[in-house]
């Protein structure tokens, strides 16, 4: 009895949010009803840089989390994907940063949110390390450039994995394999950008992606001469992760995967040949793309996020530094999100999100020429300064990580995030990106409204998140002169004055519930619902 009580009220709860919320733009789900499926396995490659400790250079699998509507409260069967990649410089966790895993806070927080907006949402790892603090400048550059290569060929077997999951196993995930959106953050902002735009051998020949001298052993043990490519497609297969191939001995690994011949020349595992790796469109929170010229028309929709002041990943364009140990070592020169946006509205692959953008963040990342030059649509740019001119590296370039004060080399970060602020930014990401998905989606088949009425303030008035757990923010066209949260007894429990356009009220204090939250803006009275959880 119990449980069908509570499968009521689930049901229940799904149903007023339902009707109060939309799909893909707002969150219709609760936590309680998103299911996670950890550490699931979607492919395997050779790890050039595995630690001795279980055997060194192997293969080894791929992993990813899950996140999604529990099929007890949707049965929606053509669910949306976001598969999200996280920051770290492509190194281990703790060797640069706090950050460097599939589980980290800003991944795990997104992921839910989009869960909760009706998505599928998947959290993956992918391969990492290279020679970041080497002396020889090939070394840097040519290991680095391997190890995003590497992460691009591991972001098409994730896709191929979610492909082959509809095509032979039933579709477990109830997803749309024609609707998937790839969003990277920091490290991960260089996969989505590379993914969509690296797709010819020609665009490996740039001089930068080449040896400056000879060397008897290059990145692969073998001589190369000054000139040759730092990537050799003959052994780690092309782009989309096809070619290289490992030679089985057929022997097993102590972790019981297949043994490769390591006196062969190929080091790539070719993953769900045949299966397509298209994807509908890219995201990326920082981060930046290998080159501009790899864009050309055709090539996915592009929206990025971006710290306009970022040392390590240029806005504009300029060098890639990386942090070790207190120094910085450059790497490559890259074109940043500002451009690789603008380029993709000059070509017209943007085109299909075009619309009625004028919702409070969209017209604040437009709204100053210095920040966004040109001020183009489809970005969002973040103005953080440093605190002091002379140090640059200083910088909050990724607002919306926090950590565990624990983590390796968290004292030693250079934005001393708390959870609170990172959920903030958190909150402007997503009122800006998951309209453009859904914007995306409408292409699709999706029945979504996104286009704004510029004339209604009501529908300017931005909340969230929404469910809410220790606070909810407003974003309003005018100053809220007043603010009141009301419960379902018509109680008012909560009111300021706070005459501003961006307010955050605290929730943590309050009962679970629903509430109705009342706003007086120039002498007239808008109400909105909110969910505490």
């Amino acid at each position: 009895m119990k449980k069908s009580l509570r499968l009521l009220l689930a049901l229940l709860v799904t149903s007023y949010l339902s009707e109060a919320q939309v799909r893909y733009l707002e969150p219709v789900f609760t936590d309680a009803q998103i299911s996670v499926m950890s550490n699931v396995n979607y492919g395997i490659n050779f790890f050039a840089y595995a630690p001795a400790s279980i055997g060194g250079p192997q293969l080894l699998p791929l992993r990813c989390d899950v996140y999604m509507p529990d099929t007890s409260v949707d049965n929606v069967t053509n669910r949306p994907v976001i598969v999200y990649f996280h920051t770290g410089s492509f190194l281990p966790k703790g060797l640069a940063s706090p950050m460097g895993d599939k589980t980290d806070s800003a991944a795990v927080e997104i992921c839910r949110r989009f869960a909760k907006m009706g998505y599928v949402a998947i959290s993956a790892t992918y391969r990492v390390g290279w020679l970041a603090n080497s002396t020889d400048l090939d070394l840097r550059r040519g290991t680095n450039l391997l190890a995003v290569y590497y992460a691009i060929q591991d972001a098409k077997t994730m896709v191929r994995f979610l492909r082959a999951s509809v095509l032979g196993q039933g579709n477990p995930f109830k997803i749309n394999p024609n609707a998937i959106t790839l969003l990277g953050q920091g490290s991960g902002g260089y996969i989505t950008l590379a993914y969509g735009t690296l797709n010819k051998y020609t665009e490996l020949q740039l001089d930068k992606f080449k040896y400056d001298n000879a060397s008897s052993t290059g990145l692969f043990g073998y001589p190369v001469q000054a000139g040759d490519m730092y990537v050799d497609t003959s052994v780690v297969g092309d782009w989309n992760g096809f070619g290289g191939k490992v030679t089985l001995t057929g022997q097993q690994t102590p972790l019981g995967l297949p043994q490769i011949d390591m006196t062969k020349r190929g080091r790539n595992y070719e993953n769900f040949p045949g299966v397509p790796s298209d994807v509908a469109m890219t995201v990326n929170l920082g981060g930046a793309l290998g080159d501009s010229t790899w864009l050309e028309a055709g090539d996915p929709p592009i929206v990025s996020v971006h710290v306009v002041q970022d040392f390590f990943a240029p806005y504009i364009s300029g060098m890639v530094n990386v942090p070790i140990a207190g120094q910085f070592y450059p790497v490559v020169s890259v074109a940043g999100s500002h451009t690789a946006v603008r380029l993709s509205n000059q070509i017209g692959n943007n085109a299909i999100l075009t619309t009625n953008w004028n919702d409070p963040i969209s017209l604040k990342a437009r709204a100053n020429a210095t920040l966004n030059p040109g001020q183009i649509h489809h970005i969002l740019p973040f103005d953080i300064p440093p605190p002091n001119p002379a140090l640059p590296f200083r910088v909050n370039s990724n607002p919306w990580d926090w950590w565990d004060p624990n983590d390796p080399l968290s004292a030693n970060e250079t934005n001393p995030n708390i959870k609170a602020q990172s959920l903030a930014y958190i909150d402007s990401v997503m009122g800006f990106i998951a309209p453009r998905i859904a914007k995306m989606l409408t292409t699709k088949g999706y029945q979504i409204p996104v286009s704004v009425d510029e004339n209604s303030i009501d529908t300017k008035i931005i909340m969230y998140p929404n469910p809410a757990t220790t606070h909810f923010s407003l974003s309003t066209p005018k100053p809220i002169e007043k603010i009141e949260l009301v419960d379902m007894t018509g109680r008012v429990v909560h009111v300021n004055a706070p005459y501003e356009s961006f307010h955050t009220v605290r929730t943590e204090h309050l009962p679970k519930g629903v509430y109705f939250v009342r706003l007086l803006m120039e002498n007239e009275w808008y109400t909105k619902k909110v969910v505490i959880q």
